[in-house]
């Protein structure tokens, strides 16, 4: 009823019609046996509008979704395709497929990056929910990655939630007392893609380690392969640089193969060493980042889409930096408030705020 225009109306109306129905229904009824329509010759009548009326008070229960629940006698399990799988309150066990291609190809190619699976133990089964987080520079995408995956039925919220973090969570070497604001997405559980967690966590020496399974390049599609550039794609002199969440050889040189015999996307594993750890990453050629920018274009979201920009690369590789001259400089938010807003009423333009701690 929020998302449409006058969309409470329209809820309002539906629900007292559907009740004023049934207030017609007995009136109907009542005509009838006064003016005695249940004699003969309109006996046979009567005895249609009897059995409509004893099914209609049958199914009442099922309005509005008409869920048509069936039981498998040996499991016990609801295997109906009609049941409403993408309401919020409906048990996890009851959420089944088919699911969307779509959907499965983003969560799926989405967990080489930056999604995460947080089993969930249940009495009757297990469930698995599926999250992912944004810093808010990259607000636009998940905010459209949310509206995305409401349409599909996968989360129960139009917008993601906004986290608080200190930095020393995400960097040990960060000040402690500084703070850090993501933007968070969580689907519904689900018990039935339990394999997808299943599939890539395993518990080796009692802690758990992500690994990829043979069967990811049939989730590589385009748009499962555009969300995973936007997530943890960076342009850089060697290529696009997907910097997955692996340090498996075996699993990362999957995805080069998938890439080369599925888009003839030519890559290279590359080993980054960063301090004390070295990190394993997959590099798309300079050569090969246009054809992957038509393959997955059109699901790019437009805050992104500078990633696939080759014209930032100058003549010999490097990438360009432009320097972009500030018109106006506050030095203290809190106290050039008044000001701030007072000399830009009315005004357009990028504004920009820089943490004074860490100068992010």
């Amino acid at each position: 009823m929020r998302d449409v225009n006058n969309g409470w109306l329209i809820r309002y109306l539906h629900s007292n019609t559907a009740s004023a129905f049934f207030f017609v229904v007995y009136l109907h009824i009542g005509r009838g046996m006064y003016y005695g329509s249940y004699r003969a010759p309109r006996t046979l009548v009567w005895t249609i509008g009897t059995v409509i009326f004893i099914l209609m008070m049958a199914i009442k229960n099922t309005w509005p979704n008409l869920l048509l629940v069936s039981r498998v006698k040996d499991d016990d399990k609801i295997i109906s395709p009609t049941l409403p799988f993408n309401k919020s309150r409906t048990r996890a066990i009851h959420r089944i497929g088919p699911h969307n291609i779509d959907a499965l190809s983003i969560i799926i190619c989405g967990m080489l990056g930056d999604w995460w699976g947080n089993k969930i133990k249940g009495q009757q089964m297990d469930s698995v929910r599926f999250s992912i987080e944004q810093g808010v520079k990259n607000s636009a995408y998940i905010h459209d990655l949310t509206i995305i995956l409401h349409e599909l039925g996968y989360c129960s919220n139009v917008t993601p939630k906004l986290v608080v973090k200190s930095e020393a969570s995400v960097d040990k070497r960060s000040d402690p007392t500084s703070t850090r604001y993501n933007y968070r997405l969580t689907t519904y559980s689900f018990t039935n893609l339990l394999w997808i967690y299943n599939s890539f966590y395993h518990e080796v020496d009692g802690v758990m380690t992500k690994k990829i399974q043979e069967w990811i390049g049939e989730f590589i599609t385009p748009i499962g392969l555009a969300h995973l550039v936007m997530q943890i794609g960076s342009l850089k002199e060697e290529g696009l640089i997907l910097y997955t969440k692996f340090n498996d050889l075996e699993g990362i040189s999957l995805i080069k193969t998938t890439l080369k015999n599925r888009y003839n996307i030519d890559s290279a594993i590359i080993h980054e060493h960063r301090e004390d750890k070295v990190n394993t990453v997959l590099c798309i050629r300079v050569e090969s980042i246009a054809l992957l920018r038509s393959i997955i274009h059109p699901y790019m979201h437009p805050s992104l889409s500078y990633i696939l920009e080759t014209n930032t690369l100058n003549s010999k590789n490097t990438l360009c930096k432009s320097k972009i001259a500030a018109v106006t400089t506050y030095t203290n938010a809190d106290e050039q408030k008044q000001l701030a807003v007072k000399e830009n009423r009315g005004k357009s333009g990028i504004y920009r705020w820089i943490n004074k701690k860490n100068r992010s």
